[in-house]
């Protein structure tokens, strides 16, 4: 009976850890489409400056807006980072922009960092 009892509750913690490291994975990935919309749909500035911004999981609340890079998510309503840097790139007029998302405030990185380049045209 105790044996039963506690696969039971093994399997049902089991489900639960599968469905948070979904839904946190889900998250990420639309945060880093997000990132690379913004990357890819404003144009090229050569003063560009890298930032940070933080967003939520649990609730319908907003993006922050730019942080500083690596600046701290103002409550605990967010779940997650988004780092945003931007590099000169290996030729002239060609940036390097990378996105890596971390869950917050444990700063774990989610994911693989994803870099593309900008080109002024």
């Amino acid at each position: 009976m105790g044996t039963a009892l506690v696969l039971v509750i093994g399997l049902f913690s089991t489900g639960l850890l599968n469905a948070t490291v979904a839904k946190r994975d889900s998250t990420a990935q639309a945060v880093m489409q997000y990132e690379l919309d913004q990357i890819s749909g404003s144009s090229y500035d050569p003063a560009a400056q890298s930032y940070s911004e933080c967003f939520a999981s649990e609730n319908a609340t907003e993006p922050t807006g730019r942080l500083a890079l690596r600046g701290d998510c103002p409550d605990a309503g967010f779940s997650m980072r988004a780092d945003v840097t931007v590099a000169a790139g290996p030729a002239p007029n060609l940036q390097e922009w990378s996105v890596a998302v971390v869950s917050w405030a444990a700063l774990n990185q989610i994911g693989t960092p994803v870099a593309v380049y900008k080109d002024n045209r």
